[in-house]
């Protein structure tokens, strides 16, 4: 565990992801990593395209960028992180928070994972570098865990977050029935959809 005492350096969060799109629950693990961990900024990077996915993003890249922008104009402790739809490729999270480390220097770094993905950790590229340069902030998507590192020697928090029965996934299949899903979506982002005419199932290629 990492301990944040007073006085120590100011925190700043990282939650990446495809958003594709982003939903609620992202919103709402955002808002209370902000409070739980004491962060001064919070910043949500989309994916270009996620490491270990395998499907193609259903939103294009720059409209799952501007949703996020839309929401963090209303959420003044959350930043949007562009770096990783600029390069316009897949990239590693260790090599995107080393951008992260350039820009926002002697600031402790909080890496914002599921513990899905905690657990996987053993299997992501570079997990040794990272380790040395992140305090994991770990939130629960189960009701029980057994809250144990995946590898020795972690710095990490359990978030302890009220569970949210929200996924992307479920709000694409929604968009590909042509039901609705407003209330899945922040109010600026399905604005930003609507707005965009984004809102109907893609057609079939």
């Amino acid at each position: 565990m990492s301990p944040h005492s007073p006085g120590s350096a100011a925190r700043i969060g990282f939650f990446g992801g495809s958003f594709d799109p982003i939903h609620k629950g992202h919103l709402a693990l955002a808002e209370d990593a902000i409070e739980r961990a004491d962060l001064k900024t919070l910043l949500l990077c989309p994916a270009f395209h996620a490491p270990l996915r395998v499907e193609k993003p259903f939103f294009e890249a720059r409209h799952r960028l501007a949703m996020l922008e839309r929401i963090a104009i209303q959420h003044p402790a959350i930043e949007v992180f562009d770096h990783e739809i600029l390069q316009g490729k897949t990239c590693y999270t260790y090599h995107t928070l080393l951008e992260v480390e350039k820009r926002y220097p002697e600031r402790e770094i909080l890496l914002l994972l599921g513990e899905d993905q905690f657990q996987r950790l053993p299997q992501w590229k570079f997990v040794e570098e990272l380790s040395g340069l992140v305090t994991f902030l770990v939130f629960s998507r189960l009701p029980d865990s057994d809250g144990q590192p995946p590898l020795p020697g972690l710095r990490f928090e359990w978030m302890k977050n009220d569970l949210i029965d929200l996924s992307s996934s479920s709000t694409r299949e929604k968009i590909r029935g042509g039901q609705a899903f407003r209330d899945d979506l922040p109010s600026p982002a399905y604005d930003y959809l609507e707005e965009n005419l984004l809102l109907a199932p893609s057609p079939s290629p």
